[in-house]
């Protein structure tokens, strides 16, 4: 029999302590995977100002809830999973808020900046932009994949779908952040026009 991974070891052993009430055993697990909770945040769409305040909400459901864990998967993936859901369920409410909102004035969609060919941070904000418009399921799937670069099997397993659901949100994110772009073009083509 092979000997267990040695990362696996000192996970376990660091769950055993949070779940025994050792404080700096959660703080070694807080610190380790923090900074990953926060980028999938902020992929997801939660803005700065917001992020902190999701990432301490999730940590807090990690932390009632790791006496259930249970090791069947490894603890980071465990986290990522709360940590998708969470953020999902933020951004959906975001969303309806929108939404709402959008119901008593129409809302125009992001202006190019114009400084696009020069500025690598105008087109970070731009694309922040143009991805906070797509539904946060199918933001996450198009994070995962052509940021993250994860493969379509693990965003399944993180977002707890089939394969085929990823590649579904994939194709339709795709076609949502096209149809915006040329939405954009649209409306530079009738202001070149007046």
């Amino acid at each position: 029999m092979a000997p267990a991974d040695p990362s696996q070891r000192l996970e376990e052993e660091l769950v055993l302590r949070c779940q025994s009430g050792d404080g700096a055993a959660w703080r070694s697990l807080y610190e380790r995977y923090f900074p990953a909770v926060e980028r999938l945040v902020l992929a997801v769409g939660v803005n700065d100002g917001e992020a902190d305040d999701l990432c301490q909400e999730i940590f807090l459901i990690v932390y009632r809830h790791l006496r259930r864990f249970r090791g069947a998967a490894q603890l980071s993936t465990w986290i990522h999973r709360i940590g998708v859901r969470e953020a999902i369920r933020f951004a959906r409410r975001r969303r309806l808020r929108r939404n709402l909102a959008q119901l008593f004035h129409r809302e125009q969609p992001p202006a190019l900046p114009a400084d696009w060919s020069e500025n690598a941070g105008s087109r970070r904000q731009y694309l922040h932009k143009l991805l906070g418009r797509l539904r946060p399921e199918r933001r996450l799937a198009l994070v995962l994949y052509e940021i993250e670069g994860l493969d379509v099997a693990e965003i399944a397993h993180v977002s707890g779908c089939a394969e085929s659901t990823v590649w579904t949100r994939l194709h339709r994110a795709r076609a949502d952040l096209q149809k915006l772009t040329k939405d954009k073009d649209k409306d530079r083509d009738k202001e070149k026009i007046r």
